[in-house]
């Protein structure tokens, strides 16, 4: 079976071809480091890091690239409003967001590019989309107050109305956009439509870069096809990111890059990932539901946050909580713990060969992910193999274990579900857990109840959730 992906442009499940035979270049719209990242980046960055390894484990050539917005509005107002510069701030984030990536085992990124170190590139595709007629610079709307400039910098516009296919990607029409899009209305446009492009500097605190239509700062839509372009080409195979931005941020990219190029498709698969919610509401900081990536990994593993995500089918909502984590943290413990299993394993005998079933769920693993990246089925037979193989363990010869641990170990390389380190249930406790669940199933509750006491003066907890023990630290 061939892979096949939703393409959001062609709004339908599409083979996968891409542009040159056995490799892919693709991109995923990175952070604006403003602030923490939160576990929605979370789940979007995830679900790309294995669709990237996916990839590379068929046999493509990976080009992985992601942008890190590091100017913006945002990140100026939010050093304003702390007395520092943007820079200092946006460095600051940056710094944790990649450390937040390092954490959940994100490692297939082969450039990380900065917006700023890329102002030539964008200074250069803004003035081709200046001599063909696609955008227009327009003196800036004059500043107010004791840091204003006055100075004739001007700000430029991309026309939408220059561009026919605008709206493709997202099925928007200029004169019928959807309710709630936001529209930026500055009085120096021909059409209020227009976006950004490059932005005058008007205050002194504001960072600001010449350019031809003097001292400002790139719009955000700009300096992802700078950046593609940059990297990857005019065209390319495939680009990520979350729902959210397809309109108005993908619909941009297209119009920008196809109108700088004339080539089409600027990019060949568009991918998206849905919405992730808190408790059945959007994520918050006023609803105190907002959750960063270290407020998350505090409490439970990267791996049990992975895959929490990959259970899940990408392109839908996914929402998260408290009971559902806990229920993927029991299911990562029980990765963990059959791993251990195999791993102390010293003996000759028994009549288990291994081949059969780990080719078999393979083929389950590779039948799910060809068809659109399918992780749930693919991690429903992960635990499958797990569940089958548990119940021959005593059958395993030694020799026999090299081949589960090397299935193990490339599962692990794609989905990065196998906890280990810090997060990992110590030896002597999991044998208790492991002796609390047979006390359990032979339903000898004292026993159960013993082990529980004995497993909680070790200093851990154990609750009990569908998808196994889920245990932590204790309490203090």
């Amino acid at each position: 079976m061939n892979l096949k992906i939703y393409n959001t442009l062609a709004g339908q499940i599409e083979e996968f071809r891409p542009r040159n035979e056995g490799r892919v270049d693709m991109f995923v719209c990175g952070p604006t480091v403003y602030d923490y990242s939160h576990i929605g980046h979370a789940r979007t960055y995830v679900f790309f890091d294995v669709v990237a390894k996916y990839l590379k484990t068929i046999g493509y050539d990976i080009k992985y690239v992601q942008n890190i917005t590091n100017i913006d509005d945002k990140i100026i107002a939010r050093a304003q409003k702390q007395d520092i510069s943007p820079q200092i701030l946006a460095e600051k984030y940056e710094k944790e967001y990649l450390a937040d990536m390092e954490s959940l085992g994100i490692d297939s990124v082969w450039k990380y590019a900065r917006a700023t170190d890329h102002i030539p590139d964008i200074i250069k595709q803004i003035e081709t989309l200046i001599s063909n007629g696609c955008a227009y610079a327009a003196p800036a709307v004059p500043a107010r107050g004791q840091e204003a400039i006055v100075d004739g910098n001007r700000d430029v516009y991309f026309s939408v109305e220059k561009f026919a296919d605008y709206g493709k990607l997202s099925g928007q029409k200029l004169d019928e956009l959807q309710e709630g899009v936001r529209i930026e209305l500055e009085s120096n446009k021909n059409n209020p439509r227009d976006f950004v492009l490059w932005k005058a500097q008007n205050y002194r605190y504001e960072p600001a870069w010449h350019s031809p239509w003097g001292n400002g700062r790139p719009g955000w839509h700009i300096e992802d096809t700078a950046i593609t372009e940059h990297y990857l080409g005019q065209q390319y195979d495939l680009h990520g990111g979350g729902q959210e931005l397809i309109f108005p941020h993908h619909e941009a990219e297209i119009a920008q890059q196809e109108s700088a190029s004339g080539k089409k498709p600027f990019v060949k698969y568009w991918m998206h990932a849905g919405w992730l919610m808190v408790n059945g509401e959007k994520m918050s900081k006023s609803l105190g539901n907002y959750i960063t990536i270290r407020d998350a990994l505090n409490s439970y593993s990267p791996q049990a946050l992975r895959l929490m995500f990959l259970s899940n089918y990408y392109r839908s909502p996914l929402n998260y909580t408290s009971d559902s984590i806990k229920q993927f943290s029991a299911g990562a413990v029980r990765i963990s713990e059959f791993s251990k299993k195999i791993q102390r394993i010293n003996t000759d005998e028994g009549i288990y060969e291994a081949d059969s079933d780990i080719k078999e769920t393979w083929q389950k693993i590779l039948n799910a992910m060809n068809n659109d990246f399918n992780t749930p089925e693919a991690i429903a037979a992960i635990f499958d193999y797990i569940r089958l193989v548990n119940g021959r363990m005593n059958q395993i010869p030694k020799a026999e274990t090299k081949k589960i641990k090397k299935f193990l170990e490339e599962l692990d390389g794609i989905f990065g579900i196998v906890p280990t380190g810090e997060h990992a249930v110590p030896d002597n406790v999991s044998k208790l857990v492991d002796l609390r669940e047979e006390a359990r199933e032979n339903r000898d509750w004292a026993l159960s109840d013993s082990l529980r006491s004995q497993i909680f003066e070790l200093g851990y907890a154990v609750e009990d959730t569908p998808n196994g023990p889920y245990v932590t630290k204790r309490p203090d």
